[in-house]
């Protein structure tokens, strides 16, 4: 362009005006400097001065506004100083934007063409054409995008990646983005060592990120499994969407899952944002127990996440990508906003776990928004605030199962404490009839098998009934509470102890003889007797009939219980406050 302007000037018929004999080449010289400004803004750098980092400080910018450009004009834009430098190391134009025309300009101060690559990380980019572009002619042209299953596919991790064969002395890159997606642009300029090193960086970042998620998930669906409890289920749902599209938005989905589906590829990411956070609302839904606990907002949340499920489905059908990728955005955006809200709600309900919910839901939301707003606008780009979201989910993931693990353990010792006042009498704490016969069924089955003795005891209040109507069933209540706590505490550790109806008790006595029960129904007997109840002024004394026997020819439990009962009853015929016990016999099968 220089050369031309030279030699039409050189050649010009232009006469010099009277006095100003040297007004052409001044002329000339002003012409040359207001050429030679763009170019000077443009100035190439050294290949070796390029860092290894996004490269947005060196490169100039250019938005189409009427109609696409070709090369050759975008390069005449560039000379008239049409670029701009961008201010940030990552240029970004949110959803929607107009196609950008980057440029770099290097300088290959070697004799021979050197070998770089050159990268765009951002693996959804609908059109990407680059140029070299060397002493005025386009030398290069690539063509990349998922708009097009025939053109070149993002890699694994890393984006969109070009080789390139840099002439000797300056060449300047063009590259043009058209894409109805967030435009963020990490372009780097990498030699092959550089960029094994940085995959290499991704593949082990990845695989972590990857490793702890699906064992993650492994572990709650083998609970679910397991316990059958719908929160695993859905726990593991939530995780496997999240780690679904993660793969899509860093591009290991169109290299792993669904090569060649430039389609797919394209709504893949706002369809699995809505999915993931449809997911997390379900499980939250369930967690938290809103059915039961808050119904309004339990069907506020299922609504949220039908319609979320709905709206995408729908601007898939009519193809409106632009209108699905920002809806997608703030449906997850408000996703973020919903569980840190039902944590907030759950913790004041005083829920089961609902601290380890709430700081899961605040994880998960600065990871979630810190990446949603460094792509979309609000944040500066950097590859953490890019990666966030996955480490947001691996802190959720932590505090989630955390949540699960801890509400368990409290539903297990709900469950036992249900189970245990089921089988305790609620007014003395006693075994009931059905739990004493479980206790005492095991011990009656190892003294018959291994030959030992065993005796029964029962007892009886004597009068219970006259106490009840002349002081009242609270002072019999308190009559059976104290009674209660005397044989608890005089029998032993092994001993079996229980309420079997009414004023009676029964006790199960193991390596025991009909001799040594009668001893101890005898001190029961005389501890009863001294117990005072009913009111200061008005105190009245206890007595109590205890009936004996010892196993021998008893086949079952029953008949043995049936035996003392007898002696029970003989007791109370013969005047009451007595100990009646079986004639002792060797014990036998």
């Amino acid at each position: 362009m220089l050369v031309n302007l030279f030699t039409s000037m050189r050649h010009s018929h232009v006469s010099p005006l009277p006095g100003l004999p040297g007004l052409p080449w001044l002329l000339c010289i002003v012409l040359f400097w207001l050429a030679a400004m763009p170019l000077a803004h443009a100035q190439a750098t050294a290949l070796e001065a390029l860092p290894a980092e996004p490269l947005g400080r060196w490169i100039d910018v250019l938005s189409e506004t009427d109609r696409p450009l070709t090369p050759y004009e975008a390069f005449e834009q560039l000379q008239g100083g049409a670029f701009r430098r961008s201010d940030t190391a990552v240029p970004k134009f949110g959803i929607g934007a107009h196609p950008v025309w980057l440029h770099l300009a290097v300088d290959n101060g070697w004799r021979r063409a050197v070998e770089r690559l050159v990268q765009i990380e951002t693996s959804w980019l609908d059109d990407i054409d680059l140029y070299v572009v060397h002493d005025g002619k386009v030398i290069t042209h690539r063509l990349a995008g998922d708009a097009n299953a025939a053109q070149q596919h993002p890699l694994s991790g890393l984006g969109y990646v070009f080789d390139l064969a840099l002439p000797p002395g300056r060449s300047d890159i063009l590259i043009r983005v058209a894409t109805p997606d967030p435009m963020l642009l990490p372009v780097r300029l990498l030699d092959a060592a550089q960029l094994g090193k940085l995959q290499s960086q991704y593949d082990f970042g990845y695989g972590l990120l990857y490793g702890f998620l699906l064992a993650l998930i492994a572990y709650n669906a083998l609970l679910f499994v397991g316990l059958r409890e719908r929160s695993y289920l859905d726990y593991t749902l939530y995780l496997s969407s999240f780690v679904v599209t993660n793969l899509a938005y860093t591009g290991h989905g169109y290299v792993w899952l669904w090569p060649q589906q430039a389609t797919l590829q394209q709504y893949a990411i706002p369809l699995m944002m809505v999915v993931f956070g449809s997911f997390g609302l379900r499980f939250a839904d369930r967690f938290l127990n809103l059915h039961r606990h808050e119904p309004k907002l339990h069907r506020l949340v299922s609504h949220l996440a039908r319609a979320g499920l709905v709206l995408i489905l729908l601007t898939i059908l009519l193809f409106r990508q632009q209108d699905a990728i920002l809806f997608a955005f703030v449906f997850i955006l408000l996703f973020s906003i919903t569980m840190v809200w039902l944590g907030i709600v759950a913790l004041r309900r005083g829920e089961v776990a609902a601290r380890y919910f709430l700081a899961a839901a605040l994880a998960s939301m600065a990871g979630t928004a810190t990446t949603a707003l460094a792509v979309w606008f609000g944040l500066p780009y950097s590859a953490f605030a890019f990666h966030a979201a996955g480490w947001g989910m691996v802190a959720e993931g932590v505090l989630l199962a955390l949540a699960l693990a801890y509400r368990m353990r409290q539903d297990q010792h709900a469950r036992l404490h249900a189970e245990q006042l089921a089988r305790i009498d609620p007014l003395t704490g006693l075994l009931n009839r059905r739990a004493f016969r479980e206790h005492a069924g095991a011990v009656w089955s190892t003294a018959r098998r291994s030959q030992r003795p065993l005796a029964a005891v029962m007892v009886d209040i004597d009068f219970f009934k006259t106490i009840n109507d002349s002081h009242g069933h609270a002072v019999g209540d308190q009559v059976l509470q104290s009674v209660s706590r005397l044989l608890a505490g005089v029998c032993r550790d092994g001993d079996i102890v229980g309420r079997w109806g009414g004023e009676e008790f029964i006790i199960v006595l193991p390596e025991t003889s009909a001799e040594q029960a009668t001893q101890l129904a005898e001190r029961l007997r005389g501890k009863i007797a001294e117990l005072k109840m009913g009111a200061p002024r008005n105190p009245f004394s206890l007595s109590a009939s205890f009936g004996i026997a010892e196993r021998n020819l008893h086949k079952t439990l029953d008949e043995l219980i049936h035996e003392a009962d007898e002696w029970l009853y003989r007791a109370k015929q013969n005047g009451r406050n007595r100990v009646a016990v079986s004639p002792l016999a060797p014990a036998t099968t």
